[in-house]
């Protein structure tokens, strides 16, 4: 599937995603996933911060014009959830 992912529409979007699916990123060992969101936000002329936790804030302000609006919050998770394999069935990897 991944060799497929430059292919699909937006590009624009599928770039970035692809971007993210080569950053290895267990969990408790965000370093690199969150170096990248962070530097993503800055990029963009964003302001962003990584809080105490690790947690990673981008802010963007209103579009002219909609100032008043509600503000809209996304959230995501940086680690990606591993699921082991042997023989066709899930094998449970206790947390450390």
């Amino acid at each position: 599937m991944s060799h497929n992912i430059p292919q699909l529409n937006p590009p624009a979007v599928w770039k970035h995603f692809y971007s993210l699916t080569r950053i290895p990123r267990p969990s408790g060992k965000e370093e690199q996933i969150r170096e990248f969101i962070a530097d993503f936000g800055k990029n963009l002329g964003l302001e962003t911060l990584v809080d105490d936790v690790g947690n990673v804030i981008i802010r963007k302000s209103a579009t002219s014009g909609m100032e008043n609006r509600q503000g809209v919050i996304l959230q995501g998770q940086l680690r990606s959830l591993m699921e082991l394999i042997q023989d066709g069935n899930p094998i449970r990897v206790p947390r450390s």
